[in-house]
């Protein structure tokens, strides 16, 4: 049944000098059945220009700030890897996620339950899957999903969270891009099934009735309540033009869970007396919430180069009328530089954004959390990795920057990999590309000294991203990540990849700590191989038997130990298979077929080429 929003100032107060707190309550807007949503048209806008310099001056202005830093720090690919250390981590499930569907960037977010639900979302639509069968359970667009409100405009944005102190998942979104039109649409499953029940609310995009809309959500949980920040603008911004402030929402979990009326608290004018902060970065606990309190951070994120990080705590929770936002204002160890754009074959480039935080957690009494940088030594995109330590105290930042002289790398998300509270050790996912390699998804393992494993290749792209009519293409805003909190030491991530037709591919995989045993299938008791002919002069078969059904992935690798293509990554069948290449587009050498599954080499097979 649809229920008319009810809008009720209940308290607006003054808080110290960090923040203004309003309390509001809203009735719940509809309850819905996913599986029952029908006649899903799944319309999408997608405007295929990229915005032009002086539409908006920030951009321009970003711009500008990265040509300076592209000139100060030419991308140097003979400079030494920053040195690397330890094992990395290994993959169990990986599979294709939600399918391309002409929209850029995808954004990528995903949470999945104890039971193995994943909740995967990209713009404008919501998939679900299980993840030990890697089986798609359903997808929605944004539309169908919030249909029952009523409200005209795009539906764009989505973040998800699963809570596993409640068991449910959380699902938020935004619509409109004016404050006439602009919601925040947050969506509370009523069970631990995706695919069943959920209660829909619709939060205002304007609260404040200050003829400003919300955008850019990000989202947190403690152990009772949801926290999305938000940025604000004027009707008519684009691409971060007419900027505003910055806000959060804080808003009681469980209520929406049972679908009561929800109390929020809306925090506005943080930190008045400094330049406004752009940008707030929920940071919730490592492993389940707890505690009542939440951390948040914030930093300079569209300056060429600053070292200042804000540290927010909403110090209760949402019904406690005590509760407020206080802020501190912390220096790094080593400035921060804003991300240079990233390369691609064919000219072709990948925007980075800002130097926002991009993800975090908190973890005996220290927060971990990364961002996007350059890295000065090489010039190239890179991962700034700060940890915060003794938050309750008198904090202090020491970090590491994250890079590879012949990569640039995007949109960095870290989970906590440790398998008890003292175990000091993250696995970071992001993207990769470069003007030799597809966009492609990553992962490294960093342990308790901040040393970072080597790289590994969560997917390879398969083509270049060229969806504008322009050479700096939208790489994403974001990327998804979680521990799963029932398995100590793995975590799962969503990211993004070339997927072959120009367009962004989204890939879901298990990663797992180095302490844990690879999953996977034993090598000589499972796999037989044949090669023939073998030398080859144009074209070769490889014949081999399984005595399982698995996923597998073979990829060509080079005498330098290169990956110079993957030939499949599907599921195979037990039993005998057979599979065939063009050998014409290889050079006379030596090479080798790899197999691998679930992250574990199944076999090796050497062929010759004449």
């Amino acid at each position: 049944m649809r229920v008319t929003v009810l809008l009720l100032l209940l308290a607006f107060s003054a808080v110290g000098q960090d923040a203004t707190k309003h309390s509001f309550t809203f009735e719940k807007a509809a309850s819905i059945n996913v599986a029952e949503l029908t006649d899903d048209w799944d319309v999408k806008l997608q405007h295929l220009e990229a915005p032009k310099p002086g539409v908006s001056e920030l951009r321009e202005e970003l711009l500008a700030k990265k040509r300076e830093i592209m000139a100060r720090y030419p991308k140097d690919q003979s400079t030494s890897t920053r040195a690397s250390a330890g094992p990395t981590p290994s993959i169990g499930h990986s599979f294709e996620g939600n399918i391309f569907g002409n929209s850029a960037p995808t954004d990528n977010d995903m949470a999945i339950s104890s039971g193995g639900k994943v909740v995967s979302v990209t713009n404008s639509r919501i998939y679900m899957f299980d993840a030990e069968t890697e089986d798609q359970l359903l997808f929605k667009s944004l539309h169908i999903f919030s249909r029952d409100l009523d409200i005209l405009g795009s539906k764009y944005d989505p973040k998800v969270i699963y809570d596993p102190n409640n068991d449910r998942f959380i699902v938020i979104f935004l619509n409109g891009f004016t404050w006439e039109t602009s919601k925040i649409i947050v969506a509370f499953s009523q069970t631990n099934d995706p695919t069943g029940e959920w209660n829909l609310y619709a939060l205002p995009g304007n609260p404040l009735e200050n003829d400003t809309w919300s955008d850019y959500p990000v989202v947190g949980i403690s152990c009772k309540d949801l926290y999305i920040g938000i940025n604000t603008f004027y009707n008519g911004s684009q691409n971060n033009s007419g900027f505003v402030e910055t806000c959060l929402w804080q808003v009681g979990l469980k209520e929406g869970f049972i679908g009561f009326d929800l109390n929020t608290n809306y925090y506005n004018n943080i930190l008045p007396q400094n330049k406004a902060i752009f940008n707030i970065c929920p940071i919730q606990e490592a492993a389940e919430p707890e505690n009542e309190n939440m951390y948040l951070l914030s930093n300079r994120n569209t300056d060429a180069q600053n070292d200042t990080v804000f540290l927010l705590e909403v110090t209760g929770r949402v019904s406690d009328p005590n509760t407020q936002l206080e802020v501190s204002i912390l220096q790094t160890d080593q400035p921060y530089i804003l991300p240079v754009p990233a390369d691609q074959t064919l000219n072709q480039w990948l925007d980075t954004n800002d130097g926002r935080v991009l993800g975090g957690y908190v973890l005996d009494g220290r927060i971990y959390y990364v961002q996007a940088c350059t890295d000065p030594v090489n010039g190239r995109s890179a991962i700034y990795h700060g940890v915060i330590g003794d938050i309750d105290g008198n904090p202090s930042i020491v970090s590491r920057i994250y890079s590879q002289p012949d990569l640039d790398y995007g949109y960095p998300n870290i989970s906590w990999s440790g398998q008890s509270e003292m175990d000091e050790q993250s696995i970071i996912s992001f993207m990769h590309t470069s003007e030799s390699v597809f966009a492609g998804f990553s992962a490294i393992h960093v342990d308790e000294n901040l040393e970072r494993s080597d790289r590994i290749d969560v997917k390879e792209g398969f083509s270049i991203i060229n969806v504008f009519s322009d050479t700096l293409e939208r790489w994403g805003d974001y990327s998804g990540t979680q521990r799963m909190y029932n398995e100590p030491g793995v975590v799962w991530a969503a990211g993004s990849f070339g997927n072959g037709t120009n367009g962004h591919g989204t890939w879901i995989a298990e990663l797992r700590s180095p302490d844990l045993p690879a999953v996977g299938v034993d090598e000589v008791s499972t796999v037989s191989t044949n090669v023939f002919p073998n030398p080859f002069v144009e074209n070769t078969l490889v014949q081999f038997t399984l005595k399982e059904t698995m996923f597998l992935r073979l990829e060509l690798i080079d005498a330098n130990g290169r990956a110079i293509q993957t030939l499949l990554e599907d599921r195979v069948k037990a039993g005998v298979n057979q599979i065939s290449f063009n050998g014409d587009l290889l050079a006379t050498g030596n090479y080798f077929l790899k197999g691998s599954s679930k992250g574990t080499l199944i076999f090796t097979e050497q062929i010759i080429k004449q």
